[in-house]
């Protein structure tokens, strides 16, 4: 019983790290938490390897050819540097 009950501390507090390192990088720390603590050999490594969470991750989105900043695709000019675009 005690084996167990360390076991479970044990996993609960190693699935902290890989929560961290992916909240850090804008996921979910509680989908993360839970994934480290049952697969912390797996979810270490993938913590550590993916990419920056893209808040404006769709087909709403378009990038500025001068400031590389994601604008809607409806916009008429860049917010952040003023480029106009133009449609063909």
């Amino acid at each position: 019983m005690q084996d167990l009950l360390l076991l479970i501390i044990l996993s609960v507090s190693l699935g902290l790290m890989p929560a961290f390192i992916a909240s850090r990088k804008g996921r979910s720390f509680l989908r993360w938490w839970v994934y480290g603590a049952l697969a912390f050999v797996i979810a270490m490594p993938h913590a550590l390897l993916i990419g920056m969470g893209n808040p404006m991750r769709g087909w709403g989105y378009k990038t500025c050819g001068f400031c590389r900043r994601k604008v809607s695709v409806k916009a008429s000019h860049c917010p952040r540097c003023g480029h106009e675009f133009i449609d063909f």
